[in-house]
C-alpha cells in the first residue's frame, strides 16, 4: 500500500499526516516506511528523535530525485507493508512521480481561498500523471486545521466540492497534540489525547478502506 501525500502549497501539514498516518498504521500491527521526498527532509529529522526501542519502528529514508524515488519504493515493497510518501511543495517531475506510485493520493488543504487557489495547478499536474499511467490515481482532499464553528471553513468546505478531487470523510482539526508530539519524534497515536488518536485512527481506516 503506497500513500503520496502531497501538495504544490507548502505549510499545509503533509509531513504532520505523513507522520501521524506512520505512527498510527505502525500500531495497527503494519511494517511502515516513510519516503521523504521534501527538500525540509521534515520526516528525516523527526524520526532521529524516535525511539525506536519503546515505540513500533518507522524506517524512514530521505529522497528526492523522481528515479531514485521510483528505485527505491519497488525495492521498499519487498519488505514493507505501507509506504508514505511525504510529498514536496513544487511544481516539478517529482510532484508527478509522487503520484504515479501512489495507490492512493491524499491532498492537505486548509480552509482558505488561498490554498484552494492552488489546487488549480496541482489538478493539472495530477490530471498529467493520470494521462501519463493510463489508469485513474485515486485522489482525495483531506481537511487540515478545520473548525467547523468557523462560517468560512464551511464554506471553504462547500466550494471544494467544485475542484474535483472528493473529500475525505475524516477531517483534521486544529490541535495542538499534533504540534507536541513532534519533539520526541512520536504522533498523536502515542500521546494522551484521545480525541487527536481517534482523529488519526478514523483517518487510517478511511484510507484502507479506499484503496480496498
Amino acid at each position: 500500500m503506497i500513500i503520496s501525500v502531497t501538495s504544490l502549497k507548502g505549510g499545509v501539514g503533509k509531513s504532520t499526516l505523513s507522520q501521524n498516518l506512520a505512527v498510527c498504521f505502525a500500531h495497527m500491527g503494519y511494517k511502515v516506511a516513510i519516503v521523504d521526498a521534501d527538500v525540509n527532509d521534515s520526516s528525516e529529522r523527526w524520526s532521529g528523535l524516535r525511539d525506536m526501542d519503546d515505540n513500533p519502528p518507522i524506517m524512514v529514508a530521505s529522497i528526492d530525485s523522481p528515479q531514485a524515488l521510483r528505485n527505491n519504493v519497488k525495492l521498499l515493497q519487498r519488505d514493507y507493508e505501507v509506504i508514505i510518501i511525504d510529498g514536496t511543495p513544487a511544481l516539478s517531475k517529482l510532484v508527478s512521480t509522487i503520484m504515479l506510485l501512489g495507490d492512493i493520493v491524499l491532498v492537505p488543504i486548509k480552509p482558505s481561498i488561498l490554498d484552494i487557489w492552488a489546487t488549480e495547478r496541482f489538478q493539472e499536474r495530477y490530471e498529467d500523471a493520470v494521462a501519463t499511467k493510463g489508469e485513474d490515481i485515486p485522489g482525495y482532499f483531506i481537511l487540515n486545521e478545520y473548525d467547523s464553528r468557523m462560517k468560512f471553513n464551511i464554506e471553504a468546505k462547500e466550494a471544494m466540492s467544485d475542484l474535483g478531487f472528493e473529500t475525505l470523510k475524516t477531517t483534521i482539526k486544529t490541535r495542538l497534540a499534533y504540534k507536541e508530539v513532534i519533539q520526541d519524534g512520536k504522533g498523536v497515536y502515542e500521546s494522551s489525547n484521545k480525541t487527536a488518536k481517534q482523529e488519526m485512527t478514523n483517518l487510517a481506516n478511511e484510507v484502507i478502506s479506499l484503496i480496498a
